[in-house]
């Protein structure tokens, strides 16, 4: 995910480091995507019985 010119000037604002914010930001798409992972799982086995 590309951030928008928006949000870096916000990260920016805030003191944060770009690189850091990236890091964390994509951390927390990978922890999304594992949550959500076994609830799909569940889905396509109801669906199959």
């Amino acid at each position: 995910m590309k951030p928008t010119l928006e949000l870096q000037e916000i990260v920016s604002a805030l003191g944060i480091d770009p690189f850091r914010f990236l890091a964390w930001q994509e951390k927390e798409l990978t922890d999304t995507r594992l949550t959500e992972l076994p609830e799909d799982e569940e889905h396509r086995d109801a669906l199959a019985v």
